[in-house]
């Protein structure tokens, strides 16, 4: 039988016990690779939502610190196959039809920007947000504090934070989706 508060409890020794590995697992998979650094937090928030939706099986599974390793492995592995298209799929550019695109590029920055009063539109986004969201959006975002540090600030599990992060994210997407239904002309 399903029982939530049991899931939530497992699930809470899980974040305990293997959230610091995973990430220092990840951090050490991407070492001396600049360009997948950012890849260490996602990769294991991501490892520990997969742990969540599978939470039935990883109950039963025999070795369950073993399954978060191979999911953070292949999280990692699936970083570097999108990398590694990306790159694959990348077109060198004559110098000129660079230096055009680049022209374009600042004119349509400039029109943008002369439409669109982007510190205004943060700010309106911004006062959307509870103080606490705010601030949690100034410390993730602005500051880049880590989850596992955050959660430490906030006398909070990992997972906890986790599922804040996820939450203001959503939030700020929602009021951003708004704003520009609402001024559509």
């Amino acid at each position: 039988m399903w029982n939530r508060k049991d899931d939530k409890a497992f699930y809470e020794d899980l974040c305990d016990k293997y959230f610091e590995q995973i990430s220092l697992y990840c951090r050490k998979l991407v070492k001396g690779q600049e360009q997948f650094s950012d890849f260490v937090e996602e990769c294991t928030q991501n490892t520990f939502l997969e742990a969540w939706k599978q939470l039935s099986k990883l109950k039963e599974h025999p070795n369950v610190g073993e399954w978060l390793y191979k999911t953070a492995r292949n999280f990692i592995n699936s970083s570097y196959r999108s990398m590694y298209v990306k790159k694959r799929h990348e077109v060198s550019i004559d110098d000129n039809i660079a230096n055009a695109w680049t022209e374009l590029d600042n004119e349509l920055e400039e029109l943008v920007n002369h439409a669109l009063d982007l510190d205004k539109l943060c700010v309106e986004i911004l006062d959307k947000l509870n103080p606490s969201e705010y601030n949690l959006y100034i410390d993730y975002y602005k500051r880049n504090i880590s989850v596992s540090d955050l959660s430490k600030k906030h006398d909070i599990s990992a997972t906890a934070m986790t599922t804040r992060i996820y939450r203001l994210k959503k939030k700020i997407k929602i009021i951003i989706r708004n704003y520009f239904e609402k001024n559509e002309t």
